[in-house]
């Protein structure tokens, strides 16, 4: 059986050295024991390497992928739109000020189904339907985390690192802020822990939430705040529960909801919220159903749509598992009484797929991961959640099938849907979702 494993590689001889065959690779699976890389990072402690990372080889190229735009009769709600520059999945796709769209990084299939990581950015032009590169980020990293700070920069944080072949493959604690105006990715502060799968959440005060997420071994409780003033981060209070997969979520109230996930016990139904306020984070109701890797979308009445997932671990510590039972139940969260409820069943169960509010107060529900059998099961369709009704209905479906793909909403209230895995391959395509008129 097959899953899909994470690598972050930063030249391509030592790759195909190392990866020329299932044979040859030193390479092993997250959920292993870190090595004596530059940046080993494990545990509580943080890793040793200096923060003054490498930005990579010369080269971005690393395997291939689909590079070919899609086709589409134009009759669909999902229409072709430029392709990115690199095949992609579990890359961050931002939303600057400007209107325009940031790409980071993220990673590519090679020939032993290892997800390797790129140093490569580029900006989506709306207004063109083209991508274009920008600078090169630091060092090359996959599920990371990206946002956008008050002043226009994005902060880049964490996720997995390459640091020399053969290595074991520890997250990364670095972080880097990209400048818009510049155009160029600069390191800052790193973090306390090494961590990837986690979440960061823009707070009221300008500062950003790091929680949870993952090392090599374990899921974290802990959680550290950056100050983009000084450019740094400070230890935070601990999590109720230590999570990985899980969702962050700013409610109107300023407080955080933290929603699922996993840990060395299992898929989590438990949330909690984080106060600003206070620094504290407390309990709050049990979700319906135990879930990880699902979504969690502000809907416009402020209740929080939780969708999809799965209700067993889910990612093995670093690895989406081949044989998934993804779930197709869906609740929502109300902050007035601080309980779950459920709502409606989507009309296909989902895993790794992406959430998206859309202008008109619907969410879009596209792609996901079913399992591996004779390649990659995604799904191309797509649905539509309608909070009035409570009720899924299908919509369109994309141009192909995708997964750990990426979708932003756009100043015209389109939806850029890029990059993912697709059937056997990382992707490059694009498209653009266009709600129909009512």
């Amino acid at each position: 059986m097959k899953g899909i494993r994470f690598l972050s590689v930063s030249c391509l001889f030592g790759l195909m050295t190392a990866c020329g065959g299932a044979g040859n690779t030193d390479v092993i699976r997250l959920g292993s024991n870190p090595g004596t890389g530059s940046n080993p990072g494990t545990g509580s402690n943080p890793g040793t390497g200096s923060s003054n990372a490498s930005s990579g080889c010369d080269s971005a190229i690393i395997w291939g992928g689909d590079t070919k735009g899609t086709t589409s009769s134009g009759a669909s709600t999902f229409l072709p739109t430029g392709s990115m520059g690199q095949p992609r999945a579990g890359h961050t796709a931002t939303l600057l000020p400007d209107g325009t769209v940031l790409i980071v990084d993220g990673g590519q299939l090679d020939i032993d189904d290892l997800l390797v990581s790129i140093p490569s950015a580029e900006i989506f032009d709306p207004s063109q339907g083209k991508f274009s590169s920008t600078g090169k980020p630091c060092i090359a990293r996959e599920l990371h985390t990206a946002t956008v700070l008050v002043s226009g920069k994005v902060l880049i944080a964490g996720g997995n690192q390459f640091t020399g072949y053969p290595t074991w493959l520890p997250p990364t604690p670095t972080a880097e802020l990209y400048d818009p105006v510049s155009r160029s990715f600069a390191n800052t502060g790193s973090m306390h822990a090494a961590r990837t799968q986690h979440t960061a959440t823009l707070l009221g005060d300008g500062r950003v939430l790091i929680a949870g997420g993952s090392t090599s071994a374990e899921a974290l409780a802990s959680s550290e705040i950056y100050d983009p003033a000084v450019g740094s981060f400070v230890a935070g209070p601990s999590m109720t529960s230590s999570r990985t997969g899980h969702t962050a979520t700013m409610l109107p109230s300023g407080k955080v909801l933290i929603a699922g996930g996993e840990n060395g016990q299992g898929a989590l139904a438990s949330a909690e919220l984080y106060d600003p306020a206070t620094g504290i984070f407390s309990s709050t109701g049990l979700m319906n159903t135990p879930r990880s890797g699902h979504t969690a979308t502000l809907l416009a009445n402020g209740k929080v749509l939780i969708t999809g997932g799965e209700s067993r671990p889910t990612f093995g510590i670093g690895q989406l598992l081949p044989n998934s039972a993804p779930l197709a139940t869906a609740e929502l969260y109300d902050p007035v009484t601080g309980q779950f409820f459920p709502t409606g069943t989507m009309t296909t169960s989902r895993i790794a797929h992406t959430a998206t509010m859309l202008s008109n107060g619907r969410v879009l529900i596209a792609g996901g991961y079913v399992g591996y059998s004779a390649g990659y099961q995604s799904f191309a369709s797509a649905e539509l959640y309608d909070p009035v009704s409570g009720s899924f209905t299908a919509t369109d479906s994309m141009n192909v099938t995708r997964f750990w793909h990426s979708a932003t909403l756009l100043p015209d209230g389109s939806v850029l849907i890029g990059g993912g895995i697709g059937a056997d391959w990382t992707l490059a395509s694009a498209e653009i979702y266009k709600p129909l008129k009512r």
